[in-house]
């Protein structure tokens, strides 16, 4: 605790200085959360969208044929 020697015996000070560290924080983390949230979204939205020529971007291609035997 970096208040023991600032703040003296008056704890009460001292949680109120820890606590609003904290919150500081919390803000702080909540703020990246919206930022990587929004960057996630337009990745999604990026690489889930079909093209421009109007093909399917989410398609899986075979590497062969597949038999008909098997249907």
């Amino acid at each position: 605790m970096k208040y023991d020697k600032d703040v003296g015996k008056n704890w009460h000070l001292r949680f109120r200085l820890i606590i609003q560290e904290l919150k500081e924080e919390l803000e702080l983390t909540q703020l990246q959360l919206v930022i990587a949230e929004r960057k996630l979204k337009k990745y999604e939205d990026n690489n889930t969208r079909t093209s421009r020529n109007g093909k399917d971007n989410n398609i899986i291609k075979l590497s062969r044929r597949i038999s008909k035997r098997w249907d």
